[in-house]
Protein backbone atom coordinates (compact mmCIF):
# COMPACT_ATOMS: atom_id res chain seq x y z
CA UNK A 1 0.00 0.00 0.00
CA UNK A 2 1.32 3.56 -0.95
CA UNK A 3 0.99 6.33 1.77
CA UNK A 4 2.40 9.82 0.87
CA UNK A 5 1.83 12.98 2.99
CA UNK A 6 -1.31 13.55 2.03
CA UNK A 7 -2.89 10.33 2.47
CA UNK A 8 -0.83 9.08 5.51
CA UNK A 9 -2.99 8.81 8.89
CA UNK A 10 -1.58 10.57 11.17
CA UNK A 11 1.07 8.11 14.05
CA UNK A 12 1.94 9.33 17.57
CA UNK A 13 5.29 7.75 18.46
CA UNK A 14 5.37 7.90 22.18
CA UNK A 15 8.53 7.88 24.75
CA UNK A 16 8.06 8.10 28.24
CA UNK A 17 11.62 8.87 29.51
CA UNK A 18 13.34 9.32 33.43
CA UNK A 19 17.26 9.72 33.30
CA UNK A 20 17.60 7.96 29.95
CA UNK A 21 20.37 10.26 29.06
CA UNK A 22 22.30 7.34 27.85
CA UNK A 23 20.44 6.40 24.89
CA UNK A 24 17.48 9.10 24.72
CA UNK A 25 19.63 10.90 21.69
CA UNK A 26 20.04 7.58 19.76
CA UNK A 27 16.33 6.83 20.55
CA UNK A 28 15.27 9.90 19.12
CA UNK A 29 17.13 9.89 15.83
CA UNK A 30 15.80 6.65 14.86
CA UNK A 31 12.51 8.40 15.37
CA UNK A 32 13.63 11.34 12.89
CA UNK A 33 15.04 9.06 10.40
CA UNK A 34 12.02 6.96 9.95
CA UNK A 35 10.33 7.25 6.35
CA UNK A 36 6.81 7.47 7.04
CA UNK A 37 5.74 10.93 6.13
CA UNK A 38 2.88 11.90 8.89
CA UNK A 39 4.31 11.84 12.48
CA UNK A 40 4.55 13.32 15.89
CA UNK A 41 7.25 12.10 18.31
CA UNK A 42 5.93 13.24 22.28
CA UNK A 43 8.36 12.96 24.84
CA UNK A 44 7.46 12.83 28.55
CA UNK A 45 10.22 13.78 30.93
CA UNK A 46 9.13 11.80 34.10
CA UNK A 47 11.20 14.43 36.14
CA UNK A 48 14.53 13.35 35.52
CA UNK A 49 17.49 14.59 37.27
CA UNK A 50 20.13 13.88 33.99
CA UNK A 51 21.10 15.52 31.19
CA UNK A 52 17.60 14.26 29.46
CA UNK A 53 15.89 17.66 29.06
CA UNK A 54 18.75 19.02 27.36
CA UNK A 55 18.56 15.89 24.63
CA UNK A 56 15.41 16.66 24.09
CA UNK A 57 15.67 20.39 23.21
CA UNK A 58 18.08 19.50 20.52
CA UNK A 59 15.43 17.82 18.28
CA UNK A 60 12.97 20.21 18.54
CA UNK A 61 13.79 21.47 14.83
CA UNK A 62 13.63 18.06 13.69
CA UNK A 63 11.73 17.45 10.52
CA UNK A 64 9.30 14.81 12.68
CA UNK A 65 7.87 17.61 14.56
CA UNK A 66 7.90 16.98 18.59
CA UNK A 67 5.69 17.21 21.43
CA UNK A 68 7.56 17.76 25.06
CA UNK A 69 6.29 18.13 28.46
CA UNK A 70 8.00 17.31 32.03
CA UNK A 71 6.26 15.91 35.06
CA UNK A 72 6.85 18.66 38.28
CA UNK A 73 7.47 15.39 40.25
CA UNK A 74 8.19 12.12 39.56
CA UNK A 75 5.38 9.33 38.78
CA UNK A 76 5.41 5.42 38.66
CA UNK A 77 6.50 4.05 35.40
CA UNK A 78 3.38 2.97 34.27
CA UNK A 79 1.65 6.93 35.89
CA UNK A 80 4.17 8.24 33.11
CA UNK A 81 3.27 6.30 30.15
CA UNK A 82 -0.54 6.85 30.71
CA UNK A 83 0.79 10.69 31.26
CA UNK A 84 2.58 10.68 28.24
CA UNK A 85 -1.04 8.48 26.21
CA UNK A 86 -3.09 11.96 27.15
CA UNK A 87 -0.48 14.17 24.89
CA UNK A 88 -1.30 12.33 21.72
CA UNK A 89 -3.61 14.46 19.38
CA UNK A 90 -7.03 13.53 18.62
CA UNK A 91 -6.29 13.45 15.05
CA UNK A 92 -3.86 10.32 15.27
CA UNK A 93 -5.00 7.20 14.20
CA UNK A 94 -2.08 5.14 15.71
CA UNK A 95 0.47 5.10 18.53
CA UNK A 96 3.10 2.78 19.82
CA UNK A 97 5.55 3.64 22.77
CA UNK A 98 8.66 3.88 21.88
CA UNK A 99 11.30 3.28 24.94
CA UNK A 100 13.60 5.26 25.59
CA UNK A 101 16.81 2.54 25.53
CA UNK A 102 15.25 1.33 21.94
CA UNK A 103 15.66 1.82 18.56
CA UNK A 104 13.32 1.22 15.42
CA UNK A 105 14.84 1.28 11.83
CA UNK A 106 13.87 3.75 9.04
CA UNK A 107 11.03 1.73 7.26
CA UNK A 108 9.78 0.46 10.37
CA UNK A 109 6.81 2.85 11.03
CA UNK A 110 5.82 2.68 7.28
CA UNK A 111 5.71 -1.04 6.90
CA UNK A 112 3.61 -0.90 9.98
CA UNK A 113 1.16 1.01 9.29
CA UNK A 114 0.91 0.09 5.49
CA UNK A 115 -0.33 -3.71 7.43
CA UNK A 116 -2.99 -2.21 10.46
CA UNK A 117 -4.60 -0.54 6.92
CA UNK A 118 -4.60 -3.17 5.27
CA UNK A 119 -7.38 -4.64 7.63
CA UNK A 120 -9.52 -2.71 9.92
CA UNK A 121 -9.86 -5.80 12.22
CA UNK A 122 -6.06 -5.60 12.89
CA UNK A 123 -6.00 -4.28 16.49
CA UNK A 124 -2.47 -4.39 16.89
CA UNK A 125 0.83 -4.47 14.66
CA UNK A 126 4.21 -5.89 15.94
CA UNK A 127 7.43 -7.22 14.63
CA UNK A 128 10.25 -9.53 14.88
CA UNK A 129 13.27 -7.42 16.16
CA UNK A 130 16.82 -7.36 17.98
CA UNK A 131 17.72 -7.96 21.81
CA UNK A 132 21.13 -6.53 22.17
CA UNK A 133 21.82 -7.02 18.52
CA UNK A 134 20.53 -10.88 18.30
CA UNK A 135 17.98 -12.10 16.35
CA UNK A 136 15.35 -14.12 18.49
CA UNK A 137 13.21 -16.38 16.77
CA UNK A 138 9.78 -14.64 17.60
CA UNK A 139 7.66 -18.84 16.20
CA UNK A 140 5.15 -17.47 13.97
CA UNK A 141 4.41 -19.26 11.13
CA UNK A 142 6.51 -17.17 8.47
CA UNK A 143 3.74 -17.77 5.52
CA UNK A 144 1.49 -15.57 7.11
CA UNK A 145 1.08 -11.83 8.72
CA UNK A 146 -2.11 -11.69 10.03
CA UNK A 147 -3.31 -14.11 13.09
CA UNK A 148 -6.87 -14.53 14.27
CA UNK A 149 -6.74 -12.63 17.90
CA UNK A 150 -7.70 -15.44 19.90
CA UNK A 151 -5.60 -17.83 17.70
CA UNK A 152 -2.68 -15.35 18.27
CA UNK A 153 -3.98 -15.81 22.08
CA UNK A 154 -3.54 -19.18 22.49
CA UNK A 155 -0.53 -18.69 20.12
CA UNK A 156 1.62 -16.27 23.09
CA UNK A 157 0.72 -18.67 26.28
CA UNK A 158 2.12 -21.86 24.73
CA UNK A 159 5.41 -20.17 23.10
CA UNK A 160 3.97 -20.44 19.74
CA UNK A 161 4.29 -16.65 19.01
CA UNK A 162 6.49 -14.09 20.39
CA UNK A 163 4.62 -10.34 21.26
CA UNK A 164 7.36 -7.93 22.31
CA UNK A 165 4.93 -5.52 23.62
CA UNK A 166 7.63 -2.17 23.05
CA UNK A 167 7.09 -3.10 19.63
CA UNK A 168 3.67 -2.40 18.62
CA UNK A 169 1.96 -0.38 17.13
CA UNK A 170 -2.00 0.31 18.41
CA UNK A 171 -5.11 1.99 17.17
CA UNK A 172 -5.76 5.32 19.17
CA UNK A 173 -9.90 4.32 18.84
CA UNK A 174 -8.36 1.74 21.59
CA UNK A 175 -7.21 4.19 23.98
CA UNK A 176 -11.29 4.38 25.57
CA UNK A 177 -11.02 0.24 25.85
CA UNK A 178 -9.48 0.68 29.59
CA UNK A 179 -8.97 3.77 31.65
CA UNK A 180 -6.23 3.68 32.27
CA UNK A 181 -5.34 2.19 29.35
CA UNK A 182 -1.91 0.87 31.04
CA UNK A 183 -3.04 -1.42 34.22
CA UNK A 184 -1.79 -0.28 37.33
CA UNK A 185 -2.13 -3.19 39.21
CA UNK A 186 -0.11 -5.96 37.09
CA UNK A 187 3.11 -5.23 38.04
CA UNK A 188 5.84 -4.61 35.04
CA UNK A 189 3.85 -6.42 32.56
CA UNK A 190 1.14 -3.03 31.55
CA UNK A 191 2.22 -3.04 28.50
CA UNK A 192 1.53 -6.75 27.11
CA UNK A 193 -1.48 -6.48 29.20
CA UNK A 194 -2.45 -4.01 27.12
CA UNK A 195 -1.61 -5.69 23.82
CA UNK A 196 -3.22 -9.10 24.87
CA UNK A 197 -6.53 -7.10 26.23
CA UNK A 198 -6.85 -5.67 22.54
CA UNK A 199 -6.15 -8.92 20.50
CA UNK A 200 -9.42 -11.48 21.41
CA UNK A 201 -11.94 -9.22 19.66
CA UNK A 202 -9.41 -8.14 17.00
CA UNK A 203 -6.53 -9.69 14.92
CA UNK A 204 -2.64 -9.55 15.00
CA UNK A 205 -0.41 -8.21 12.38
CA UNK A 206 2.98 -9.08 12.40
CA UNK A 207 6.32 -8.52 10.25
CA UNK A 208 8.97 -11.38 10.10
CA UNK A 209 11.80 -9.22 9.63
CA UNK A 210 13.24 -7.41 12.33
CA UNK A 211 12.16 -3.68 12.46
CA UNK A 212 13.61 -2.61 15.62
CA UNK A 213 15.94 -2.98 18.60
CA UNK A 214 15.04 -3.32 22.27
CA UNK A 215 17.94 -3.20 24.61
CA UNK A 216 18.02 -5.07 28.28
CA UNK A 217 20.69 -3.24 30.54
CA UNK A 218 21.10 -2.80 34.17
CA UNK A 219 19.50 0.62 33.84
CA UNK A 220 16.25 -0.47 32.93
CA UNK A 221 13.19 -1.65 34.74
CA UNK A 222 13.56 -5.13 33.54
CA UNK A 223 17.31 -5.63 35.50
CA UNK A 224 17.45 -3.23 38.26
CA UNK A 225 13.75 -4.42 39.46
CA UNK A 226 12.44 -7.66 38.17
CA UNK A 227 15.29 -10.05 37.54
CA UNK A 228 16.64 -9.85 41.41
CA UNK A 229 13.15 -10.71 42.81
CA UNK A 230 11.96 -12.82 39.85
CA UNK A 231 8.87 -10.55 39.53
CA UNK A 232 7.79 -11.28 36.23
CA UNK A 233 6.93 -14.97 37.45
CA UNK A 234 4.00 -13.18 39.36
CA UNK A 235 3.24 -10.65 36.29
CA UNK A 236 3.13 -13.77 33.99
CA UNK A 237 0.31 -15.62 36.70
CA UNK A 238 -1.86 -12.21 36.53
CA UNK A 239 -1.24 -12.05 32.66
CA UNK A 240 -2.10 -16.20 32.44
CA UNK A 241 -5.49 -15.85 34.71
CA UNK A 242 -6.74 -12.73 32.99
CA UNK A 243 -5.94 -13.38 29.25
CA UNK A 244 -6.02 -17.21 28.51
CA UNK A 245 -9.28 -17.94 29.64
CA UNK A 246 -10.42 -16.47 26.26
CA UNK A 247 -7.83 -18.24 24.12
CA UNK A 248 -8.87 -22.28 25.61
CA UNK A 249 -12.03 -24.08 26.49
CA UNK A 250 -12.52 -24.39 30.31
CA UNK A 251 -10.83 -27.61 30.69
CA UNK A 252 -7.36 -26.99 28.50
CA UNK A 253 -7.25 -23.70 30.52
CA UNK A 254 -7.58 -25.05 33.77
CA UNK A 255 -4.43 -27.39 33.18
CA UNK A 256 -2.63 -25.15 31.64
CA UNK A 257 -3.09 -22.49 34.85
CA UNK A 258 -2.27 -25.77 36.96
CA UNK A 259 0.72 -26.51 35.24
CA UNK A 260 2.03 -22.87 35.39
CA UNK A 261 1.21 -22.37 39.69
CA UNK A 262 2.69 -25.72 40.19
CA UNK A 263 5.81 -24.61 38.50
CA UNK A 264 5.73 -21.33 40.48
CA UNK A 265 5.46 -22.62 43.83
CA UNK A 266 8.54 -24.66 43.36
CA UNK A 267 10.59 -21.86 41.91
CA UNK A 268 9.63 -19.70 44.83
CA UNK A 269 10.82 -22.79 47.21
CA UNK A 270 13.60 -22.84 45.10
CA UNK A 271 14.23 -19.46 45.94
CA UNK A 272 14.55 -19.10 49.46
CA UNK A 273 15.44 -22.62 50.97
CA UNK A 274 18.51 -23.15 47.81
CA UNK A 275 18.80 -19.83 46.58
CA UNK A 276 17.92 -17.68 50.24
CA UNK A 277 16.89 -15.01 48.25
CA UNK A 278 14.53 -14.05 51.03
CA UNK A 279 13.67 -10.66 49.25
CA UNK A 280 12.43 -12.30 46.36
CA UNK A 281 10.62 -14.95 48.71
CA UNK A 282 8.96 -11.59 50.82
CA UNK A 283 7.65 -10.39 47.92
CA UNK A 284 6.04 -12.64 46.02
CA UNK A 285 4.49 -13.52 49.85
CA UNK A 286 3.21 -10.21 49.63
CA UNK A 287 2.01 -9.87 46.29
CA UNK A 288 0.23 -13.36 46.24
CA UNK A 289 -1.27 -12.29 49.65
CA UNK A 290 -2.20 -8.63 48.02
CA UNK A 291 -4.26 -10.81 45.10
CA UNK A 292 -6.00 -13.27 47.51
CA UNK A 293 -3.83 -15.96 46.52
CA UNK A 294 -1.65 -17.15 49.55
CA UNK A 295 -0.61 -20.65 49.33
CA UNK A 296 -0.80 -23.32 51.62
CA UNK A 297 0.93 -26.16 52.51
CA UNK A 298 -1.20 -28.53 50.70
CA UNK A 299 -0.56 -26.41 47.29
CA UNK A 300 3.29 -26.62 48.27
CA UNK A 301 3.10 -30.47 48.64
CA UNK A 302 0.85 -31.16 45.18
CA UNK A 303 3.42 -28.76 43.85
CA UNK A 304 6.78 -30.87 44.96
CA UNK A 305 4.70 -34.23 44.15
CA UNK A 306 4.04 -32.91 40.63
CA UNK A 307 7.82 -32.78 40.11
CA UNK A 308 7.72 -36.62 41.00
CA UNK A 309 5.28 -37.28 38.55
CA UNK A 310 7.00 -35.21 35.62
CA UNK A 311 9.79 -37.11 36.31
CA UNK A 312 8.45 -40.55 35.58
CA UNK A 313 6.86 -38.95 32.69
CA UNK A 314 3.20 -39.67 33.95
CA UNK A 315 2.65 -35.18 33.55
CA UNK A 316 3.67 -32.43 31.51
CA UNK A 317 5.86 -30.01 33.35
CA UNK A 318 6.19 -26.07 32.67
CA UNK A 319 7.51 -25.86 29.16
CA UNK A 320 7.06 -21.73 28.57
CA UNK A 321 8.23 -18.53 29.92
CA UNK A 322 9.06 -17.76 32.24
CA UNK A 323 11.63 -20.82 32.96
Amino acid sequence: MLLDAKTAPLVAIVTPVYNGAEFLAETMESVQAQTYPNLVHIVLDNASTDATPEIIARFKAGRVPLVTARNPTLLSMDQNWNAALALIPGEAKYFRILCADDVIFPETTLRMVALAESDPAIAVVTTALLRNDQEEDFRWPRDRTVFDGVEALRRYFTIQGTIEARQALMRTRDLASAAPFFDLNVGHSSDIDAVLRLLAPGRLGFLHEPLGMVREHEGNASSAEMRPTHAHFNDWLITLRRHAPRAFDASAYAKLERRYWRFYLRRLLRWRFVHGNRRAWDLHMQLLAKQNNRPSLIDYADAALDLVFEKFGLRQGWYAYPA
